[in-house]
């Protein structure tokens, strides 16, 4: 469940579910039709600062996610996505909302 005050200029970009360890659903905005993505836990870490997931949007890979918490110790995925349109990587956030698992991007 989303907890607290919302950050300014935040919008949805993504819904997913959860299965297993994966996430499952899709990524879109204004500029990019909704495509299927998945989350995908990397199995083998090759140090603490790698990223726990791999994103990927259809067969191509376009982020990565590390597992943060927020000072009440709700659990959330701190996303990354990068893409050639895109001036810089954009960050998100996967946060529960419900049942569903909800993409959040912020612009700084």
């Amino acid at each position: 469940m989303v907890r607290g005050r919302r950050r300014r200029n935040m919008g949805t970009i993504g819904t997913f579910k959860k299965d297993g360890g994966t996430y499952e659903g899709v990524i879109e905005s204004i500029t990019s039709a909704a495509l299927p993505a998945r989350i995908v836990p990397v199995q083998s870490k090759p140090n603490a600062e790698a990223p726990d997931y791999r994103v990927y949007r259809g067969k191509s890979e376009v982020g990565a996610a590390w597992r943060k918490k927020t000072r009440s110790g709700d659990r959330y995925l701190l996303v990354t996505l990068d893409d050639p349109a895109f001036a810089h990587p954009i960050q998100c956030r996967l946060t529960r909302v419900e049942e569903d698992y909800v993409l959040f991007w912020t612009r700084k």
